[in-house]
């Protein structure tokens, strides 16, 4: 093997090394710093950002990085449930709350909408890494809160909801309320531990993004392409399901739909698959680009398969850019 080769293959390496997406997962107020306790006891393998103006609840968040903001205005006790107050905190930290994870390309933020720090907070840093840091992409993953909270909390989460889909690339709701139609026998820990598990679901499977490493033989996603089907794409939807055939984890994928999400006519989607060779028929991996098209009217559709010999059953992440949904019209008409 010759010297130069070699000097060629490992400058290719290096590159394609230097190419691998940076993601950072910043979950910001209770729910938000919940659900990145819940994605590090998963084994998530992103940076991960925990802020919060309460430091008791900071202090048992599971976090690669937590970082308490506001200390000198709420001395540590929360934002009061007051969204302005946490908008305020946030805008003031900002660059302590992105400094641990700068140098990430892509933003997924996480939070409950309705309180103080989550929904204040969330509004402000992606206000900030959008007009500051342009060439980033930001999507806010967002949680309603039931309608039995109370009109304050509904009210603030319907003004920053509507922020969000204008100011992030691309927004995923789920409401609470959909959560307890589907489980309504179960108890209010076991309704909060499903959707717990729905907003790891999601969030690690969009995190897998920046592991689809291209593989000789395989079909792969060039996430430039993601990057384009969801810059400033608004309501986006994304399902992860699994089943004993291809075709049942994506129906499964379809199902977690917690916004009520209309995929006719989306800007595009992005499916990939993971599971052993075996697991994975390419006949019935082709058959999910022609349903999105042909029931959806989706024109442009990104696919991909990821070998893993560790899944007990084929599993599907559904990525759709640019929904619609009756649901969130309504909610935020309701103003």
């Amino acid at each position: 093997m010759s010297r130069r080769f070699i000097e060629d293959r490992a400058l290719t390496e290096a590159i394609a090394r230097r190419a691998i997406l940076k993601i950072a997962v910043i979950g910001i107020g209770g729910c938000g710093c919940n659900t990145i306790t819940n994605l590090t006891n998963a084994g998530i393998n992103v940076p991960t950002v925990a802020v919060n103006t309460d430091a008791a609840a900071l202090s048992v968040t599971r976090a690669k990085y937590r970082i308490l903001i506001g200390e000198t205005v709420t001395r540590g006790r929360g934002s009061a449930g007051s969204p302005a107050l946490g908008r305020e905190i946030m805008s003031r930290e900002v660059d302590k709350v992105l400094a641990p994870v700068k140098d990430a390309e892509l933003f997924i933020l996480t939070a409950g909408l309705g309180g103080g720090t989550g929904t204040g907070g969330i509004v402000a840093l992606a206000e900030y890494i959008k007009e500051n840091m342009k060439d980033r992409l930001v999507w806010t993953v967002v949680t309603i809160p039931f309608s039995s909270e109370g009109v304050e909390r509904i009210q603030n989460a319907q003004m920053a909801l509507s922020e969000l889909l204008d100011l992030a690339d691309m927004t995923l709701v789920n409401f609470n309320d959909i959560l307890k139609e589907r489980v309504g026998a179960y108890s209010i820990h076991q309704a909060f531990r499903e959707m717990d598990k729905h907003l790891v679901e999601l969030i690690n499977g969009l995190t897998k993004l920046q592991g689809l490493r291209p593989q000789p033989g395989l079909v792969n996603i060039d996430f430039s392409n993601v990057e384009r089907l969801t810059r400033n794409s608004g309501l986006g939807f994304v399902g992860v399901g699994s089943g004993l055939r291809f075709i049942d984890a994506f129906e499964d994928a379809l199902s977690k739909n917690y916004c009520e999400a209309n995929l006719s006519g989306a800007r595009g989607a992005v499916v990939y698959a993971e599971g052993t060779r075996s697991m994975l028929s390419l006949r019935e991996i082709e058959e999910v680009p022609r349903i999105l098209s042909e029931k959806y009217g989706i024109g442009t559709v990104y696919w991909g398969i990821r070998y893993n010999w560790r899944v007990h059953n084929p599993q599907v992440m559904l990525l759709a850019a640019s929904v619609k949904s009756s649901l969130v019209e309504q909610f935020l008409e309701a103003r």
